[in-house]
């Protein structure tokens, strides 16, 4: 079992500020404390209130895909 940010791939989160593309992160709720995203599609956007699946990490960015994508 991995542990720390690693630990989290495969975790759910909620985006609390929208995730716009790959240069601009946005916020989710993960584990109960808020982290830095980035969309696993670069030119994805991804609104608030959605829930997400962390796919990686990635320079300290939680990589994160919409659930329902």
């Amino acid at each position: 079992m991995l542990n720390g940010v690693q630990g989290m791939v495969g975790d759910t989160a909620l985006v609390t500020k929208a995730i716009e593309g790959a240069h601009h992160p946005g916020k989710i709720r993960a584990r109960g404390e808020e982290w830095l995203a980035i969309p696993l599609d670069p030119e994805a956007s991804i609104p608030i209130g959605t829930d997400v699946v962390v796919a990686d990490v990635e320079r300290g960015l939680l990589v994160v895909y919409a659930i329902d994508s």
